[in-house]
């Protein structure tokens, strides 16, 4: 393993390597394996990232020079070889940061576009533009004068850091050149700066997309508080209006058998309009409670009792009576959604498989139950609406003798019983 980790580190600095070769103007120099090796990492880099769609010419370049360079150190002409491994690794490095230019701009544009959504819905006042690092166009000044513009730019001066080393000793390769290769150099220069911008602008649109989720996450909980608030409005204002017209029914009941029934229907009509409201409330507050805890409610079915929600065995570490930090989040949600809506009494009933001493598993469903008691009080549910108790293994749901029934008779039901 620290063998090929000083392989990756050797590959990564090679084109570095290759600067400070060049800039030290040695007459003898290795043959240019670790150019050749960077360069070829780097165009696996590039196809990685989609090149071939977003940056065709690019990628193609680094290609054509990859083999140039390959041929050339075949025929033992390494200083050929290594000039044209740079350019390789270059043009590669330049197809790998276009391609992801380009996707990250997308990806920023939807969250913009997704935040402008939201805040319409919600008729929040706009807030104002976000920073969008792309909006700033390159400047099209010498590669040196765009490099000190980069490194001056407050936003962009903490990012690419890399890529400004390469791009400085690019530069500096450009200054201690000889005549005849100096274009050459000077075209590396150019391709090491516009990497450098490039990369600069996509980790500051990175940070900037990450903001604009966190926001976006902030405005769909506000979304679905708002959802609830209309909801519960529209219960009280249908309780209200199923008052006043039983009210009504009382009165005309009195006047004639035939006004009555036609009332008792329009009652049973309007109070099937709240119970379909009052489910729409407990719908909304379940998932308003699910995105504020993170996490889903534990599965529940309806008995004769009310709903009963159920924690497998798997909601805690084997014999032990702490909650893994799933479940915990699962009964947190539970807590947020018993505490928003109307309900009777909780009771918590801690259950076991058959297994091992029956005092010992009475105790253990007792500590089990307890432990969700204390979550769904610490989630807002009142201490007083709930009570745990641990009934061993004295009632299972599933044959003991096997390993798929042990696990259903390992359990903790929430059961929470229907208002009266």
């Amino acid at each position: 393993m620290q063998t090929s980790f000083a392989h990756f580190r050797r590959a990564l600095h090679a084109p570095l390597a290759g600067f400070a070769i060049l800039m030290a103007g040695c007459a003898t120099l290795p043959p240019p394996t670790a150019e050749l090796d960077a360069a070829q990492q780097a165009l696996a880099r590039a196809e990685a990232a989609d090149a071939d769609q977003y940056a065709a010419d690019d990628v193609a370049r680094a290609r054509e020079a990859m083999a140039r360079a390959q041929a050339a150190m075949a025929r033992g002409r390494d200083a050929e070889a290594r000039e044209a491994a740079l350019a390789a690794g270059a043009d590669a490095d330049l197809a790998r940061v276009r391609s992801t230019a380009e996707t990250t701009r997308a990806e920023f544009r939807q969250q913009q576009e997704g935040i402008a959504g939201l805040r319409e819905r919600l008729q929040m006042q706009g807030a104002p533009p976000a920073l969008d690092p792309f909006g700033q166009p390159l400047a099209g000044a010498p590669p040196a004068q765009r490099l000190q513009a980069l490194d001056a730019d407050p936003r962009l001066n903490p990012f690419a850091q890399y890529e400004r080393l390469q791009a400085r000793q690019a530069l500096a390769a450009v200054d201690v050149s000889s005549r005849s290769k100096q274009p050459a150099a000077l075209a590396l220069a150019e391709r090491r700066v516009g990497i450098a911008e490039q990369a600069a602008r996509i980790e500051a649109t990175r940070r900037e997309i990450d903001r604009l989720e966190r926001e976006r996450s902030e405005l769909l909980v506000e979304a679905s508080r708002r959802d609830a608030e209309r909801a519960r409005a529209e219960a009280e204002r249908l309780r209200i209006e199923a008052q006043v017209q039983a009210e009504e029914s009382a009165r005309l009941r009195a006047q004639a058998e035939q006004a009555e029934a036609v009332l008792d229907s329009a009652q049973i009509d309007q109070g099937a309009k709240v119970a379909a409201a009052r489910e729409k409330e407990a719908a909304l507050a379940r998932q308003e409670a699910e995105l504020v805890a993170g996490a889903k409610l534990p599965p529940s079915r309806r008995d004769a009792l009310g709903e009963v929600f159920t924690l497998a065995g798997d909601a805690f570490a084997s014999g032990q009576a702490q909650l893994t930090k799933a479940a915990a989040a699962s009964i947190r949600a539970l807590g947020t959604y018993l505490s928003a809506v109307p309900g009777g009494p909780v009771q918590v009933l801690g259950h076991t498989d058959s297994q091992g001493e029956d005092a010992a598993n009475q105790a253990l469903s007792e500590r089990r139950a307890q432990q969700v008691r204390a979550t769904l009080v610490e989630a807002g549910l009142a201490r007083a609406r709930v009570e745990a108790q641990g009934r061993g293994e004295g009632e299972p749901l599933a044959d003991n003798t096997t390993a798929a029934g042990r696990a259903k008779n390992r359990r903790v039901e929430i059961v929470v019983a229907d208002n009266p």
